[in-house]
């Protein structure tokens, strides 16, 4: 609608009959549609849109507030979308983000990647216990939850096998499906499953869900957009509204080469990549208990965790950012005493921790020029965090 003198359009007008026909609203005479053409002339003189629906707002919280929802319902109003304005957006103060694994791991839908074997499950029950149970994942606090895990690839016995070998308490709020049941009570994600599934985390208000794998949740082909997005986008959705963290387990594409990308090397469609929150890759030469996990995602800083697999505790142990300089032996004497003792000069340093001078000389521009140490006139120091 455009213009100030429009009063009422035949289409409008017919609309506006149709509604009163209906018999919904009561007292609807020819009074009530000078009201309503006065209500029209008035948004058409609002320019902004942001301004236009908060005056359509005004009016249906007004005793004629049903009158007005039936006449937008039929179309006889332009009623603009409900949008943000800059200046709203600008000023408006939004909750800090809900973690499932702080700073690591937010509410909304991810995809944990990697080649097959690479130990994505062990990680995954592993975090699992962690929300489970409270306390720390991957170095990181955890506020304790209730979980679900679809435990998809497992029967129960090797299921129990896994959570001995992770000392797995007893007492925990973690419920399993396992392959069987699972297929018995949900059923295939991009069928009725979906809804079933949706149905069961909001009556166990379950704030961690592990989905291992999205093969066999999700059956059929895994290059299929459509099919990818309609089961994917309703999850993603109950997510965000019930502040879950989904976490799905999937595969890496064979043959990847050239620098790790958790997003772009996921197996199948490109809709998986372009539908979730966050993206973890787990990536890991065979035969070898270090891995690098890559975090990826809309609301998480991007990082790359250096981790080793621990065969005493069957989990993966954290070591820090993947990009930071190992320390040498000797590196590391400077580095803690220099954190005990505070800044030093070189020979002040070499003298004590016994190490020779020239060396020590050498080792500290190193560590400053990889950003360990700070130099300050002739002393070295540790930095101070946000320095």
């Amino acid at each position: 609608m455009s213009g100030a003198t429009t009063v009422v359009t035949s289409e409008q007008r017919e609309a506006f009959d149709a509604v009163i026909a209906g018999g919904k609203l009561n007292g609807a005479n020819d009074s009530t549609l000078g009201h309503y053409a006065g209500g029209l002339r008035e948004m058409d003189g609002i320019t902004a849109v942001s301004d236009r629906q908060r005056y359509f707002e005004a009016l249906c919280s007004g005793p004629d507030g049903d009158l007005w929802r039936e006449l937008a319902s039929a179309e006889a109003i332009d009623v603009p979308h409900v949008v943000w304005s800059a200046d709203r957006l600008l000023t408006e103060s939004f909750p800090e983000p809900v973690w499932a694994v702080t700073n690591l791991l937010p509410v909304g839908l991810t995809i944990l990647g990697g080649k097959p074997k690479v130990g994505k499950s062990w990680l995954a029950l592993q975090i699992a216990e962690s929300v489970a149970t409270g306390g720390r994942a991957l170095g990181q606090p955890v506020q304790r939850s209730p979980i679900l895990y679809l435990a998809l690839e497992d029967p129960p016995r090797r299921l129990q096998a896994r959570m001995k070998a992770q000392s797995w308490p007893t007492g925990t709020d973690a419920d399993f499906l396992t392959l069987g049941e699972y297929d018995e009570q949900i059923g295939n994600l991009s069928g009725e499953g979906r809804e079933k599934l949706i149905g069961q985390i909001k009556l166990g208000d379950y704030k961690l869900v592990i989905i291992d794998t999205l093969s066999r949740a999700i059956r059929g082909d895994q290059n299929d957009v459509e099919r990818m997005t309609a089961a994917l986008a309703p999850l993603q959705e109950i997510a965000h509204a019930h502040e879950v963290a989904i976490v799905v387990i999937d595969h890496h594409r064979k043959g990847f080469g050239g620098d790790a990308d958790a997003i772009g090397d996921i197996l199948g469609s490109t809709a998986k990549g372009a539908m979730v929150d966050t993206a973890w890759g787990l990536y890991r030469e065979r035969g070898k208990s270090g891995a690098k996990l890559q975090i990826v995602g809309r609301d998480v800083e991007e990082r790359t965790l250096a981790l080793h697999f621990d065969p005493e505790l069957c989990c993966w142990q954290p070591d820090g950012d993947a990009a930071a300089p190992r320390l040498t032996e000797r590196c590391a004497e400077i580095v803690n005493a220099l954190e005990e003792q505070g800044a030093m000069g070189a020979t002040e340093l070499a003298d004590t921790i016994k190490q020779d001078k020239g060396n020590t000389y050498r080792r500290l521009q190193d560590l400053v020029n990889n950003n360990v140490l700070v130099k300050r006139g002739d002393h070295y120091a540790v930095p101070k965090p946000n320095a």
